[in-house]
């Protein structure tokens, strides 16, 4: 009961404290998130991470008044104690539009029609992803995205546009796929893992850019440091 006998409602689509606990989510390498096929993204285990960053737009939404401190508190212990992917959602629901949720569950294509589209923090990468660049520019992040399988497959166009992809360090990343008069490139080296997830980008450049762009090798970088100090290839 709120202040002046207001009921206070739970947020839209909120989940219930008794949803079912699964296993520890399996993993496919450190840097990327894999996931077994017989198990669907909402019954996935949420991490520490995934609540802290459903935790942190509910601060703001309390900060700027969009949330009172009873709300808040409601709000934050459903967090707290959510033990599935799918029962975070639907707390933010109501306090960010759809393509800036903290934990995005949903399958959409990105696409960028004569403007920018963008796909960036907790997202499922489900199997056959599009992504589309006309007259536009896509950004697409996958440092912190869950693989639907061991090897993802996404289809990428640009058409006097570009797509741009940043892929975690340990991911093998395959090119195929056409250009004509565009470019499809990739900074990804071969993983050194012995079973390492793939990103197959498939699709085709018209008079556009494609990118995928993997981590610089911090051994490299160190070991080049340590050379300019002492007066090598400065």
């Amino acid at each position: 009961m709120g202040p002046g006998g207001r009921t206070r409602s739970a947020p839209p689509d909120a989940p219930t404290r008794d949803a079912p606990r699964t296993g520890d989510r399996p993993g496919v390498s450190p840097s990327v998130g894999g996931v077994s096929e017989e198990v669907s993204p909402d019954r996935l285990r949420a991490s520490n991470t995934d609540r802290e960053r459903v935790l942190r737009v509910l601060r703001e939404a309390a900060a700027d008044g969009r949330l009172d401190l009873e709300e808040f508190e409601e709000r934050s212990s459903l967090a707290h104690e959510a033990r599935t992917l799918g029962e975070l959602p639907g707390i933010t629901a109501d306090l960010l539009p759809a393509e800036q949720q903290p934990i995005r569950l949903d399958r959409q294509p990105v696409l960028g029609l004569f403007g920018r589209a963008e796909r960036r923090g907790r997202w499922v990468a489900y199997p056959d992803e599009l992504a589309v660049a006309l007259v536009g520019r896509v950004e697409v992040d996958m440092r912190e995205a869950l693989l639907m399988h061991n090897h993802h497959r996404m289809t990428v166009t640009a058409v006097l546009g570009r797509v741009e992809i940043d892929v975690p360090e340990g991911v093998e990343v395959r090119m195929t796929g056409w250009s004509f008069l565009g470019r499809r490139t990739t900074t990804a080296r071969r993983s050194e893992l012995s079973h390492p997830p793939v990103l197959e980008i498939d699709g085709f450049s018209l008079f556009g850019v494609v990118r995928v762009r993997a981590p610089r090798r911090r051994r490299l970088l160190g070991w080049r440091r340590r050379d300019r100090r002492r007066g090598i290839g400065a």
